[in-house]
């Protein structure tokens, strides 16, 4: 454990340092929540959407935003130790990988709840909050972003160069959001909606989240999440013991 927060604390030095290269982390999730959303309520005028106010349902979706973010930040950051060898050092010496995984899991963990945090506090600034359930629901959003964590790791070992780590960002994290239904139900979508929703496993994370403001238990949601966490704990261990310490890119 304290390996592993040792760790972690220079991961957070690294996103410090790095800060103007992490504004988006600051900036997105609330911009999301301040405008986007605030425009299409006007557009709602005032219906609720899968049983809900659009604000609550809307909100869900910003939290799992951040996870979707936090995945792929994290991709980037196992991505980069494996290619200036950090990761390789790392494990020579008397780190071993669960206590690397942890260090990341810390990191980017902590980075996301205070993202979760800040939305949070922000509906309730406006005037738009139910504070014990939207307290549910980031508790939830961050379980689920603990999920994209781990999820970013096992990725991040099979990226071997920059190129392919901005390529995995560039065609998956858009269509992510935009195919799960984070900002509008899918109730009147086309068909080829439904049927890419129903294969993005960030409709049951959105459904998980959003759960505390339905009256049903969320069993498709937990089933949906429950299925992601076993590939995922299949490709960390593949990645234990079958990926190599360093990026093997030349040049």
């Amino acid at each position: 454990m304290k390996t592993s927060l040792t760790l972690a604390r220079f991961h957070l030095l690294s996103v410090w340092n790095w800060r103007t290269s992490h504004l988006s982390r600051v900036i997105e999730a609330p911009a999301y929540f301040l405008f986007m959303v605030t425009g299409l309520n006007t557009l709602v005028a005032g219906a609720r959407i899968d049983g809900m106010p659009y604000d609550d349902f809307a909100y869900a979706g910003v939290l799992v935003v951040i996870a979707i973010r936090a995945l792929f930040w994290c991709m980037g950051d196992v991505a980069n130790d494996r290619k200036w060898g950090v990761y390789a050092v790392a494990r020579t010496t008397d780190v071993s990988f669960p206590q690397y995984i942890g260090s990341i899991l810390a990191a980017n963990t902590l980075v996301a709840t205070v993202q979760i945090a800040a939305i949070l506090v922000l509906k309730q600034l406006l005037g738009r909050g139910s504070p014990v359930q939207d307290l549910r629901m980031a508790g939830l959003a961050v379980l689920v972003c603990v999920l994209t964590v781990l999820t970013g790791c096992a990725l991040g070992f099979g990226i071997n160069s920059y190129s392919k780590r901005d390529l995995m960002t560039s065609l998956f994290s858009l269509p992510l959001v935009m195919t799960a239904p984070l900002f509008y139900s899918l109730d009147d979508l086309p068909a080829f909606m439904r049927v890419l929703a129903a294969v993005n496993p960030f409709t049951y994370c959105v459904l998980l989240v959003r759960s505390p403001a339905t009256d049903s238990f969320p069993g498709q949601a937990v089933a949906g999440c429950l299925a992601a966490a076993l590939l995922v704990a299949g490709a960390l261990r593949l990645a234990s013991g079958r990926h190599e310490l360093a990026s093997n890119e030349q040049g």
